[in-house]
């Protein structure tokens, strides 16, 4: 608990920020037991692996000023970044989306006792099986899929207009090939925050934009 505590706080979260996420990683470490949620239980890999890309996320949405814009975490999974985000942050607000129906109900339990109930919503399903209850967002997507993919599942969804995806060095691939196919006019790429972990593995958060429908070109 020390080791996290310590890293925690030389990355700058105060007493309250850090209370939280402790009680983030303890909740995931539970229930990690019944449930395959996360291989990064070390306080060092839960910190490199997790709370940095929140911390990331913050830094890249405080800079596009995007942070006013609840956001919604697709394929949300353990929590990360949407539920822990939420927990360190007392000022965003955050729509969790897992087709898994166990984990949904790991998130609904922790959000409960987090106490983020006003500023967290979890939705179990698909996301293109709730368009109808999503309001406007900011979409956040961490390890799920291709963008092709999931432009495939968000295209039903017309409350969005902004795509921030997490990705690791085979983002450029990736894009290449996203350009190839179907969706190759459905999405702009704005901006990217790149940051590493220990000089060694390359990060980027992408700013994907949607193009409006009328103005897509045949």
């Amino acid at each position: 608990m020390a080791e996290f505590e310590t890293l925690l706080k030389n990355a700058g979260l105060d007493e309250a920020q850090t209370a939280s996420a402790i009680a983030f990683r303890e909740a995931v470490l539970e229930e990690n037991v019944r449930q395959n949620l996360t291989r990064l239980l070390a306080p060092a890999e839960f910190f490199t692996g997790h709370v940095l890309d929140v911390l990331e996320l913050r830094r890249f949405r405080s800079a596009l000023g995007d942070l006013k814009n609840r956001a919604l975490d697709l394929g949300t999974g353990a929590g990360v970044p949407g539920l822990l985000s939420a927990a360190i942050f007392s000022d965003e607000r955050w729509m969790l989306v897992d087709s898994e129906v166990r984990k949904a109900e790991f998130l609904a339990r922790t959000v409960e006792t987090l106490g983020l109930s006003s500023r967290v919503t979890v939705l179990h399903g698909r996301v293109e099986q709730l368009s109808e209850r999503i309001p406007e967002v900011t979409v956040v997507s961490r390890a799920v899929g291709k963008a092709e993919k999931l432009m495939a599942w968000l295209d039903p969804c017309s409350t969005w207009n902004t795509l921030l995806l997490l990705k690791g060095p085979k983002w450029e691939t990736e894009w290449q090939e996203f350009q190839q196919g179907r969706w190759r006019k459905a999405l702009q790429q704005q901006s990217r925050h790149e940051y590493s972990v220990g000089g060694q593995v390359s990060r980027a958060i992408i700013q994907l934009t949607r193009v409006p429908r009328g103005t897509l070109k045949k």
